[in-house]
């Protein structure tokens, strides 16, 4: 447990556990060692013979919470305790269900505040459950994950990650370094007890135990990144082709302005959809073309950073006019792009053949933004450029986030210069041992044993309050 965070354990935290606005039902969560009596100041239950501060576990009581100050009544409630170590937390909690207009949830949160409460951070009901054991910083961010899923498949792999897929190939990997690890040491302390550093068993144990392992995860991770987290499709072209038009369509909704006037967007938009089963960023950009003023070199520049970073450029074309030199700068500026041909308008009379652009047609399907026509097929190819024909993940097959990558990517480096320098027999036993030291380190990051504080911290900052 990092020492930072253990402090704060001593606190007994409050939040809603349930989105603002009005609903059925709101909740008010509770957690630290003093949530029974909290409970005990605003909860009254109905059956007058409970105490309110030794209400018994796991079984939902009808009563109401009470303000402390005035002893009237907020609303009527269900209240449930969950008694420690057996709650989410790990920790004592109360969880009072209410009406959830903002009035009555605020009401009860501020009750509990006056009675010694502290507002919770953002993920720290579940930076308790990490810290007291119950999960580790895989599953941490998977609830996190699965909070923020979008889609099917997003949800199944968070589900994946919470069950704790990732954890347990991770504790494999971290007994082939270990072992290497205390090979070396061994090799340090008592040099006349140990022959050699390392023979072939140990090597090839290190390499297939954690080495292997390591690479497997990654090439996943690269493979399946897409349907873990989505992917940013940027829709481009010349002015008055279509773009918005196609955005529209493709979301369903008229979210960008649509005229006969050319260069109607200036600045990017940006809605998610899914597309192909993928979650996709989805982007209208300004025409690509002759700057006229300002505005028009602004916009045209916003364009082309959001082409420099998406996973998919989707090239916008008019097929009932003849392609001009502006079509063909959009063609060059994003050959070499992963990028699909939309051409729109099949609707009206075509002025060229769909082979008119010889080689640099890439993959490109006649579609009609106006009345709907190809968007089915648009979507689905879409989804199939992203994945490239990747199938999606399994049940029960996690997949590493970028944070996890990129801490794993550190770990299989470290361990790599460890097995070259015990294959090659002639590097210093001390470089070896830092060289593990450092793989063991990176491999904490993922799933938080020994991680440092700011990394545990960073994990939960993104959460909500009341998780």
């Amino acid at each position: 447990m990092n020492q930072t965070s253990a402090k704060n354990l001593n606190d007994t935290i409050a939040a809603k556990a349930s989105p603002s606005g009005l609903g059925g039902i709101g909740i008010v969560r509770i957690s630290g060692p003093r949530a029974g009596e909290v409970a005990a100041g605003l909860f009254k239950p109905a059956d007058g013979s409970l105490d309110p501060a030794r209400l018994p576990e796991r079984k939902m009581l009808l009563g109401s919470a009470v303000d402390p100050a005035s002893g009237q009544d907020i609303d009527e409630v269900l209240c449930v305790r969950f008694g420690a170590p057996r709650s989410y937390t790990t920790e004592e909690v109360i969880e009072i269900q209410c009406h959830a207009g903002p009035a009555v949830v605020e009401g009860i949160l501020a009750a509990a505040l006056s009675l010694g409460c502290r507002l919770a951070r953002p993920g720290e009901f579940t930076q308790r459950a990490f810290l007291g054991g119950r999960l580790d910083l895989t599953q941490a961010e998977a609830v996190g994950q699965l909070i923020g899923a979008q889609s099917e498949i997003e949800a199944r792999l968070a589900l994946a990650g919470l069950a704790g897929g990732l954890g347990q190939q991770l504790g494999e990997v971290r007994a082939a370094l270990t072992e290497a690890a205390a090979a070396v040491e061994a090799a340090i302390d008592f040099p006349e007890d140990v022959a050699e550093i390392a023979g072939p068993e140990l090597i090839q144990r290190l390499e297939r135990g954690a080495l292997a392992p390591l690479e497997r995860l990654l090439g996943e991770r690269r493979r399946r990144r897409v349907w873990r987290e989505g992917a940013l499709v940027v829709i481009c072209g010349r002015p008055n082709v279509g773009k918005s038009s196609l955005f529209n369509a493709l979301l369903g909704q008229n979210r960008a302005i649509v005229t006969e006037r050319a260069g109607t967007t200036r600045d990017s938009i940006e809605e998610s959809t899914i597309l192909g089963g993928v979650v996709c960023r989805l982007t209208d950009t300004a025409g690509l073309g002759v700057e006229a003023d300002d505005l028009d070199r602004l916009g045209m520049e916003a364009a082309r950073q959001r082409l420099s970073v998406a996973d998919l450029a989707l090239v916008v074309l008019d097929g009932s006019a003849e392609l001009n030199g502006e079509d063909q700068q959009v063609l060059e500026l994003t050959q070499g792009m992963r990028r699909l041909l939309a051409v729109n308008k099949q609707d009206l009379q075509a002025a060229w053949p769909p082979d008119g652009l010889g080689s640099k047609a890439a993959q490109s399907l006649r579609v009609s933004a106006k009345y709907g026509q190809g968007l089915d097929e648009l979507s689905e190819a879409v989804g199939l450029a992203l994945t490239g024909g990747e199938p999606e993940p399994g049940p029960g097959e996690a997949v590493a986030s970028a944070r996890q990558a990129e801490a794993l990517g550190g770990a299989l480096e470290a361990g790599r210069r460890a097995w070259e320098g015990l294959v090659a027999d002639e590097v210093q036993p001390e470089l070896i041992s830092v060289d593990l030291g450092q793989a063991l380190a990176r491999l904490g990051e993922v799933d938080g044993q020994g991680a440092p504080d700011q990394v545990i911290e960073a994990v939960f900052e993104n959460f909500c309050v009341g998780k």
